[in-house]
């Protein structure tokens, strides 16, 4: 197959994705390797072995060339309706990557981070503000940093009977409801006076904003983050700096560990806990249970008195 035609298939592909509603298609690595594939294999049927060396070239790690073979996968399946003598590489293949386990925060942790958040320039300034009830809001309640930054006037509901956001197709296109506590309830609102106060602010349509009313950037937050834990002296045991993210990965780790110390049924939970985190499926949540020792040793003694008394709670 010719660039031309493989470039035709490649248009074709990505309109197709984008009317079935995918937000995210990766085109720009589709199209390095339909410009390297033709331009190392011209006029060629596309073979399976010579996929398999364009993706694991180069120093390209594990997740990230497990993640290149599951979008050229898809592509070359598209393609193959057209061209059957087109190769598919098996997703077995590759080792698959395994998830790294979480960064769990202390409370005291959490609460420097939150100290330093208070004096994000200008000084006074919405900028710092936003940034703690930022920060609070995703370690008490699990959601991602995309989620709390695209939350609307609307969707942050604090006057409520029982106080809410509403997080609206996000990853995975999925909404969801996500009750809040009283604390970060209290945390929202002194935020929210805060804004109200700023003639810019007020009249955005954006929760989390700057003074003149400007959605916090995510890219610019999350450098202000690696830049803070770095002088904090934060460090996983590789030497890798906690992420935004880790803040989920902390609330959800913790809210397990609540449950098996409370002698709960964790096991008929962790449904629960997947769509309050808006998992695809359970089976993400359940990851989270190997993420601490201690988390870990009490699913085991959960275990070892299941199979002494057949009580599977």
């Amino acid at each position: 197959m010719n660039r031309a035609e493989l470039e035709d298939h490649l248009l074709q592909y990505i309109a197709h994705r984008k009317s079935l509603g995918y937000r995210q298609v990766p085109a720009g690595t589709l199209r390095r390797f339909v410009h390297d594939y033709t331009e190392e294999y011209p006029a060629e049927s596309i073979q399976v072995g010579h996929v398999l060396d364009w993706v694991t070239r180069g120093t390209r790690s594990p997740q990230t060339q497990s993640g290149i073979l599951c979008a050229v996968r898809d592509f070359l399946r598209f393609v193959s309706v057209t061209d059957q003598t087109t190769g598919i590489p098996d997703s077995h293949l590759l080792r698959s990557p395994r998830r790294s386990a979480p960064y769990i925060w202390t409370t005291e942790q959490l609460q420097t981070l939150l100290t330093a958040a208070k004096g994000v320039q200008p000084h006074r300034g919405l900028r710092a503000a936003a940034y703690v009830a930022v920060l609070g809001l995703i370690a008490s309640s699990g959601l991602r940093i995309s989620e709390a930054l695209h939350l609307q006037v609307a969707d942050v509901c604090l006057d409520a009977e029982q106080p809410h956001v509403v997080v609206r197709e996000t990853k995975f296109k999925k909404s969801r409801i996500v009750p809040l506590h009283t604390t970060v309830v209290k945390r929202l609102k002194d935020y929210a006076d805060r804004r109200t106060r700023h003639c810019h602010a007020r009249r955005a349509h954006t929760f989390f904003v700057t003074d003149r009313g400007q959605p916090i950037d995510q890219k610019y937050m999350e450098r202000w983050f690696a830049g803070i834990t770095d002088k904090i002296g934060l460090r996983t045991p590789p030497g890798r700096r906690p992420t935004i993210h880790s803040l989920r990965h902390t609330f959800a780790v913790r809210r397990l560990t609540q449950w098996y110390e409370e002698g709960k049924s964790v096991w008929e939970l962790v449904p629960n806990l997947s769509v309050y985190l808006g998992h695809v499926s359970p089976a993400e949540s359940y990851w989270y249970i190997s993420a601490t020792p201690d988390l870990l040793n009490a699913a085991s003694d959960r275990f070892s008195s299941y199979l002494s008394s057949g009580d599977p709670s």
